[in-house]
C-alpha cells in the first residue's frame, strides 16, 4: 500500500472514532507498529492530527471532512466505542455478493469500516454512509454503492419522500440493516417520521431483518412506530446488566440478540 493511501485510511479512521491508537490502527491497517508510528508522525507534523498518549486524534473533530451535519456529528460521539462493537458484529453477518439496505443512523454509520472493503452492493438512503464507504476504499475493489433520491433531512443527511421510496422499491435485498430510537419488549420505535416509509420498504424488501442499538435504546419507545420485533431477525446492542435481560427474555425465539463487549461497559452480572 502506498504511503498517502495508507495516511488516507489513517484519516478515514478517525473520522469513525476521532481517537486512534498504534496498536488499533495495527490491527486495522494491517500494518506494523513501526509503520503506523512513521504515519502518525507525518501526519502531525503537516498538521493534520495531534498526538496523544499512544496516539493520534483529529485536532478539530467538526472541521474535517465532518461526516455529517454537526447534530449527526454530536450524535456520533456518544456512546461511541459500543457503537462501534455492535457495528463489527453485525457486518459479520455479510457475505460476499450480499445485498443489503442500510438506514441512515450513527450505529449504522459505524458499519463503513467494516464492509467497505466487501465485495457487495450497498444500498442507502444516508449521504455520509455512501461517502465514507467510497472514502474508505478508495481505489481498492470493494463495495457497491447505490444511493437513493429524496429529500434531504439537513440533521442527519438522510435522504426521504416519494423519490426515495421509488427507489427502494426496485430491489430486492438479503439484509436490511437498521438503526432504531427505541426498542422495547414488542416493536422498534424511531423519532423522524419522515423516513418512516423508506425504513418499511427496507424491511419489506429485504429477507432477512437486523438492528444496530446501542443499550440506550432498550427499554424506551419514540413517537413513531418503526416495525414489530416479530419483523426482526437479528438485534445488535451492547453488553449490559440491562441488556443481558432483554435477550433472556427473547431467548428461544425467532429474535436473536448478540451482546458486543465495549471498552467503558459495565461488567457486572
Amino acid at each position: 500500500m502506498k504511503r498517502r493511501q495508507r495516511q488516507r485510511q489513517i484519516l478515514d479512521l478517525l473520522q469513525l472514532d476521532s481517537e486512534l491508537g498504534v496498536d488499533d490502527a495495527c490491527a486495522r491497517l494491517g500494518a506494523s507498529a513501526a509503520t503506523v508510528r512513521r504515519e502518525f508522525a507525518q501526519l502531525a507534523a503537516e498538521g493534520r492530527v495531534e498526538k496523544t498518549w499512544g496516539g493520534i486524534r483529529l485536532k478539530n473533530v467538526l472541521a474535517a471532512e465532518p461526516a455529517g451535519p454537526a447534530a449527526f456529528q454530536q450524535r456520533l460521539t456518544e456512546n461511541a466505542a459500543e457503537k462501534r462493537a455492535i457495528a463489527g458484529g453485525a457486518a459479520q453477518l455479510l457475505e460476499e455478493g450480499d445485498v443489503v439496505m442500510i438506514d441512515g443512523g450513527t450505529t449504522t454509520y459505524q458499519l463503513c469500516e467494516f464492509i467497505a472493503l466487501k465485495r457487495i452492493r450497498i444500498i442507502t438512503n444516508s449521504l455520509v454512509i455512501a461517502q465514507a464507504v467510497d472514502r474508505l476504499k478508495g481505489r481498492q475493489r470493494g463495495a457497491e454503492i447505490y444511493l437513493t433520491g429524496g429529500i434531504l433531512q439537513p440533521e442527519s443527511s438522510v435522504l426521504s419522500g416519494p423519490p426515495a421510496e421509488a427507489f427502494l422499491k426496485r430491489y430486492h435485498a438479503r439484509w436490511a440493516f437498521l438503526s432504531a430510537a427505541g426498542v422495547d419488549a414488542k416493536e422498534a420505535t424511531n423519532h423522524n417520521e419522515a423516513v418512516l416509509a423508506s425504513e418499511r420498504l427496507m424491511i419489506e424488501q429485504s429477507e432477512r431483518v437486523a438492528l444496530l442499538v446501542d443499550h440506550t435504546k432498550l427499554g424506551h419507545r419514540a413517537m413513531c412506530g418503526l416495525c414489530t420485533l416479530a419483523k426482526v431477525d437479528y438485534l445488535f446492542t451492547g453488553d449490559t446488566p440491562e441488556t443481558r435481560k432483554f435477550a433472556r427474555a427473547h431467548h428461544g425465539g425467532k429474535l436473536q440478540v448478540h451482546l458486543a463487549e465495549f471498552a467503558g461497559a459495565i461488567a457486572s452480572r
